[in-house]
This record gives structure tokens, sequence and C-alpha cells, in this order.
């Protein structure tokens, strides 16, 4: 993701409507921090819980629970 700030912006706005679409959002666990900014748009209502994790070098953020899956054997 570039530094700069229109392109994190509108990355970031992109994030949110997906957010707000399905509820869920998995990108690469580097650009973590960015979501974080990106969720300062989503929180400016007020308190809103979102669940995370971190599965296979990504991060997940949604809005339910996350589900853990057995892992296979």
């Amino acid at each position: 993701m570039s530094d700069c700030p229109l392109v994190r912006l509108a990355t970031n706005i992109k994030l949110l409507k997906q957010f707000e679409q399905t509820g869920q959002v998995v990108m690469p666990l580097t650009y973590w921090i960015r979501f974080f900014e990106a969720l300062a748009f989503i929180n400016r209502d007020g308190y809103q819980e979102i669940y995370c994790a971190i599965v296979e070098g990504r991060s997940v953020f949604s809005k339910t629970p996350l589900k853990k899956k057995p892992a296979p054997r």
C-alpha cells in the first residue's frame, strides 16, 4: 500500500465500503495498522465492536464473532 495520503484514503474508503457491505474484510497482515486508520471513520458515530483474528499471515476483521475451524489432521 502506498504511503501517499490520497492513495491511503482511497484504499481505506474502499475497505470501509467492503466492511459495511459484507461485514468482513481480510487483508495482508502488514496492512493491519492502515485498517485501524480506516476504522476511525466507522467509529465516529460511537462505539462499534469489531472482531479480529490473524489467519495464515492475514488479518481478518469482522462485525460478527469469528468461528474457529478445527485444524486438518
